[in-house]
């Protein structure tokens, strides 16, 4: 599915905050869905396929990109419990990053804690990014 201008920005913005969560030799292992990368994302739990995966040295890292138009719809809440799901699986230290406007950033962090709270995951560490930069980050 080609996907617009503003969500291909906000895909950018998680590998860059991704970046500087990791040395540079592990930026090898980072796949974002872009049209600039040879290959996509993995599919995860219910077979959602993130907009960035990172999974090397008992660390995970999954991001979604989100416009203000779509990230409260159904389809992308049961992604974002099939990542939180797929986080808190994990046996080593696991992030979500959610990127989106700044308009929504305060709904999005709302939406996520109580998708978590809803769902008993507690061991997941969560980020909100959006063009100003970190929103609120979290476990």
């Amino acid at each position: 599915m080609a996907e617009s201008a503003e969500h291909m920005k906000y895909v950018s913005l998680i590998k860059e905050y991704a970046k500087s969560l990791l040395p540079s030799q592990e930026h090898i292992h980072m796949i974002a869905d872009s049209p600039f990368e040879r290959e996509t994302p993995p599919h995860v739990e219910n077979n959602y396929r993130p907009d960035f995966y990172y999974c090397h040295n008992y660390q995970l890292i999954i991001g979604e990109a989100k416009t203000d138009d779509d990230f409260n719809r159904q389809h992308s809440l049961d992604q974002y419990l099939s990542y939180l799901q797929e986080c808190q699986r994990f046996l080593g230290d696991s992030t979500l990053i959610l990127s989106g406007s700044w308009r929504i950033s305060a709904s999005f962090a709302n939406l996520i804690r109580n998708l978590q709270r809803q769902n008993d995951i507690i061991k997941v560490h969560v980020v909100i990014i959006n063009e100003l930069g970190l929103y609120r980050e979290y476990q």
